[in-house]
């Protein structure tokens, strides 16, 4: 007869586990919230703090995305070329923000409202209005329009990933740092200089069908679709990531009748888009790959290498272990590299935008991992 444990009479090799231990610190991020974490006044002190910090943060990308890079100084994307459509392509098809941005000018007329604002807001209008030097030239009230539809883009877009974190987390402090991660990263890449007018939008859309992904919503997602076709042409991989997500989901036969409905959409709204712009000068793609090769092969040095290895680790760390949906929407990263060495310019990650919400999720389940309780084998709670 096999020994037993004085535990509970247990085979000894079948004995209980030792209990996990942690530190106050590693709990504070990996462990189970308890009932209280879930109260209602808990939830909402949390959103009011993230939405506070939004406000800020969503003010402080838009400026940097002004004044940082090329976005009022390059003629090719003059503002008041998209605004009156006559943008080069495929630039022209990025439709869904100048329209926006024309109705808050016109529609609401915003402008008008910035005249009863406070002082210093106006002064800020002014000096930002200085730096449209772009042909044809971009009004102040183009400028103004365009900054406030960028921060409300940008605002919902950090209150939308707010809301993705705590949906994989259950833990509004890590969804609250989330915020303050997410916007990081953003204004990473802003700092990069190269910037166009649809990329709050872009990034707004992308973290919005995530959200949708998470919590399911077919009907959600679907129609969202139409509205990131006209925002940037390629956001239509994202119908292939809700063919992946859903397998199992639901019934093949109802998948694949969905996909090809969102296939049907983007030949719908992405052709009309090209047959309203096909007088516009430039071209409907534009082609880099040489270039790419030659960066790729020729032009990363250390540093680069380095910083490269380390996103890739963060990212990826114990994949197999994340959400379901994150890794079912990983598809993605495959055909929007091949996209990005075809047609975006060396050293342009801004194109990351596509998938960025995606990238900033894997990374901080990532980050959430590395400070697990190396012995015991617990991980992060996050729902499944």
């Amino acid at each position: 007869m096999p020994p037993t444990s004085r535990a509970g009479g247990l085979p000894s090799s079948q004995a209980a586990p030792a209990p996990i231990t942690m530190t106050r610190w590693e709990a504070l991020f990996v462990a189970p919230w308890g009932s209280w974490a879930t109260a209602l006044p808990v939830r909402l002190g949390f959103f009011i703090l993230a939405a506070a910090l939004s406000l800020f943060l969503s003010y402080k990308a838009v400026h940097n995305q002004i004044t940082e890079t090329q976005i009022l100084t390059e003629d090719r994307v003059s503002l008041a070329a998209y605004l009156d459509g006559s943008a080069f392509r495929p630039f022209a098809y990025r439709f869904l923000t100048p329209v926006l941005v024309n109705f808050a000018e016109r529609t609401l007329d915003l402008p008008a409202l910035l005249k009863h604002a406070p002082t210093i807001l106006q002064t800020k209008a002014a000096e930002l209005c200085t730096r449209a030097t772009a042909q044809p030239q971009a009004s102040c009230d183009d400028v103004a329009s365009y900054a406030a539809v960028a921060w409300a883009s940008c605002l919902a877009f950090l209150l939308v990933m707010y809301g993705n974190v705590q949906l994989l987390f259950r833990n509004p402090l890590i969804s609250f740092l989330g915020v303050g991660f997410t916007y990081l990263v953003v204004n990473a890449i802003l700092l990069a200089r190269l910037s166009h007018v649809y990329d709050f939008s872009v990034l707004l859309i992308v973290s919005a069908l995530m959200y949708c992904l998470l919590r399911r919503w077919t009907l959600a997602f679907m129609l969202l679709l139409p509205f990131a076709y006209a925002t940037k042409e390629t956001l239509g991989l994202w119908a292939g990531v809700f063919f992946v997500a859903q397998i199992g989901r639901m019934p093949l036969a109802r998948n694949a009748a969905l996909f090809a409905a969102q296939l049907v959409a983007f030949v719908v709204v992405h052709g009309a888009i090209r047959a309203h712009f096909a007088d516009n000068a430039g071209f409907g793609h534009e082609y880099y790959l040489p270039q790419q090769i030659s960066f790729f092969t020729e032009h990363i040095d250390l540093a680069m290498l380095l910083a490269m290895l380390f996103a890739l680790v963060l990212v990826f760390h114990d994949f197999a272990r994340k959400h379901e949906v994150l890794r079912r929407a990983s598809v993605v990263i495959p055909p929007w590299f091949v996209l990005f060495m075809i047609g975006g310019v060396e050293r342009e990650v801004r194109v990351m935008l596509e998938i960025l919400p995606l990238v900033i999720l894997l990374a901080m389940d990532g980050l959430v991992r590395f400070i697990r309780v190396p012995t015991s084998g617990a991980t992060p709670a996050m729902s499944r």
